[in-house]
Formats: structure tokens, C-alpha cells, sequence
């Protein structure tokens, strides 16, 4: 079995964790002097209240949260991994359940992968950790910010950051052995337009909603296209006319054609995605798409002449994700995982949540 050399273990991160730490960056760029201010304002009112809360605090700060395993995850994780994923931005009060719910799906996620790290006994020496703290100062350096600003607002110290650092370089070192050249080539296979250049010849029809008649407008016209795409598969008529009689966009005068559409950048992911997974003659199935309704069929292809060693890389990084989440998925299941009342988590990598 033949797995990914070991030199690419430095580019392979956990997306989430890192991601995290460094979407600190933006919103500390230019508010040092602010935050310094609001600081002192916050100490001399810490000292004025201080009294008979403290204790409470701290007994909030210990309630358990979830059970993953033998770990015990606390309201404090909770509340730090809240700091560090807003970075001291305010979140918007309707997406802050969902907010919260992916926080806590990602504590889940790290207790989950520090087990099997400690498990199978993955190193990380000092010298890995301090290079890696040495590159996030000379970020931050350059953003005219500092590293102790970076941790206030991660709600971390040094320590605790070297931890996070030295989980960040253990999830890589855990996972790049599972990847073999099997995996890379099934990757390649199905994400290749993304990276080679290929355009694709698409025509389509787009039926429109009535916005104002809500969910079942849109269940109305995804029937509506089923039934012309049955005429069109029964040979009734072709894709051409039908788009000339039902499209309700301006390609009907072209019998729906668009012309040749690489894989990105042009038309939205929703539609192009869609066009993409097809062959040519193939006529998708109805989809959604924010303007309407769709069918679509690839009429030509123009490959693409981008060597698949060229974004060799890129595909790695998607085997990667796919390799540590089915992972993660399998921890799961044999991890006993239970949450709270009232706790919930949610998929982080889902749209939305991060203000």
C-alpha cells in the first residue's frame, strides 16, 4: 500500500483548528490600542465588582457539558472555543445557536482525535511546535499585530497555545498515512475539472417561481421540469425546443445554449456543479439554483490539457478531508458521545455561523 510522502505532512493542517487561530488575525489588525484601553477598563471594573460572584463563575466554568469517551468537556471549553472562532467579533443573535452548535461539534471532534493521537502514540517534538508559533508571530507581524494581542483575544496563554500547535501538527501525522495513491486517483477522478481546464458546452431551461408563493412554488416547477425532462428522454422533443417553449430565460432564443462554461468562476456552484457531473447528451435531473429551477445538458466538452501532476497537491488536500472526516465518522461510532440537555452540535463545516 503506497501512502503520501512524508515531506507533505507540514502542508496537511486540520482546516477547522487552524483556521480558527488564524481568522484571529483580521479582527486583530489596527485594534491593539483599543483593546489595550478596553483592558484597563474591564480590570478596574473587575476590581470594583469583585465579591461574592467569583466563585459562582468558576463553578459555571467547571459544569460539564458533553461526555466524549472518558473526557469531560466543560462550559470554560465551550466559552474559549467560542472566543477563538469569533475572535472577538459580535455574532449576529440569529446565528448564534448555530454558532454554538458547530463549537461544540468541533470540541467533540478534537477530543475524539487527541484520543487516538495519545492512543497511537503520534510525536510532535518541541522543535515542530516551535516553528510552528515562530511562523504564526511572523503572521502577525506583518498584519502590524503581536502575539500576546493574538492570544488575549483567543482567550489562550503560551502554553495553551502550544498545545493547540502541537494538536495541529499531530491530526496530520495521524491521518497522512491512511491516504494511499488509490485514494488519490478515485480524488482525481472526480474532482479533475476543478484543477485541468476543462470546459464544458451547456444548454439549459429555467423555470421560475412566483418568490411570493413560498416552498411549494418551487415544488411546483421541480415537478414541472420532471415532466419536460420525461418528454425530452421519451424523445417527444428535443432539449432545443423544449428550452424555446418552456425556458424562462434569454438562452431559449439560442434553444438554451450558453456556451462553452469552465468549472469556475462564471456561472454560480449550484448550477455549475451540476453541469459538470454530467456527460456529454446527458440531461440532468431538475435542480435549484437561486434564480429558478433547471435542467441542463452538456451538448460539447472541451478538454482540459492541465497535467493532473500539477495540482497533485490540491487533490491531496482533498483526499485529506475526505480521509479525516470518514475518520472521525468511525470514532464516532465506537466513542460513547453524550450531550447535555439543551446542548447540541452541529456540522462546522456547514454554510453559515462564523461572523
Amino acid at each position: 500500500m503506497n501512502t503520501l510522502p512524508v515531506q507533505n505532512l507540514r502542508r496537511m493542517r486540520p482546516a477547522p483548528i487552524m483556521l480558527l487561530l488564524l481568522s484571529l488575525l483580521v479582527a486583530l489588525t489596527g485594534r491593539e490600542a483599543a483593546s489595550q484601553d478596553r483592558d484597563q477598563k474591564a480590570e478596574a471594573l473587575a476590581e470594583s465588582e469583585s465579591g461574592g460572584d467569583s466563585e459562582g463563575d468558576s463553578e459555571a466554568g467547571f459544569e460539564v457539558i458533553a461526555t466524549v469517551g472518558n473526557v469531560r468537556l466543560t462550559r470554560a471549553d465551550l466559552e474559549a472555543a467560542l472566543r477563538r472562532r469569533s475572535g472577538g467579533r459580535q455574532v449576529p443573535a440569529d446565528q448564534q445557536e448555530r454558532f454554538v452548535g458547530q463549537a461544540v461539534s468541533e470540541l467533540v471532534e478534537q477530543a475524539l482525535l487527541r484520543e487516538e493521537i495519545a492512543r497511537r502514540r503520534v510525536e510532535v517534538t518541541d522543535e515542530e511546535i516551535n516553528d510552528r508559533v515562530a511562523q504564526l508571530s511572523a503572521e502577525l507581524s506583518t498584519r502590524q499585530s503581536s502575539l500576546n494581542a493574538f492570544l488575549t483575544a483567543a482567550g489562550l496563554d503560551l502554553d495553551g497555545l502550544r498545545e493547540q500547535m502541537k494538536f495541529e501538527i499531530a491530526v496530520p501525522k495521524l491521518i497522512m498515512p491512511m491516504i494511499t495513491e488509490d485514494h488519490i486517483r478515485q480524488v482525481t477522478a472526480v474532482h479533475r475539472y476543478d484543477f485541468d481546464g476543462t470546459r464544458m458546452r451547456a444548454s439549459h431551461i429555467i423555470l421560475r417561481p412566483d418568490s411570493s408563493a413560498g416552498p411549494e412554488a418551487v415544488a411546483a416547477m421541480l415537478s414541472r421540469a420532471e415532466k419536460i425532462r420525461a418528454k425530452i428522454l421519451a424523445e417527444e422533443m428535443t432539449f432545443a425546443e423544449a428550452a424555446e417553449r418552456y425556458s424562462a430565460g434569454p438562452s431559449r432564443q439560442r434553444g438554451g445554449d450558453l456556451g462553452f462554461l469552465p468549472r469556475h468562476g462564471l456561472l454560480t456552484e449550484e448550477f455549475s456543479s451540476q453541469v459538470f457531473k454530467l456527460i456529454k447528451g446527458e440531461v440532468s435531473k431538475p435542480f435549484v439554483t437561486p434564480y429558478g429551477v433547471h435542467l441542463a445538458k452538456v451538448t460539447d466538452v472541451d478538454p482540459g490539457t492541465v497535467e493532473p501532476e500539477t495540482f497533485r497537491q490540491q487533490i491531496a488536500q482533498i483526499a485529506y478531508q475526505k480521509i479525516l472526516q470518514a475518520f472521525l465518522l468511525q470514532c464516532q461510532k465506537k466513542t460513547p458521545i453524550e450531550l447535555k440537555p439543551g446542548i447540541m452540535a452541529i456540522d462546522h463545516r456547514a454554510p453559515g455561523a462564523r461572523p
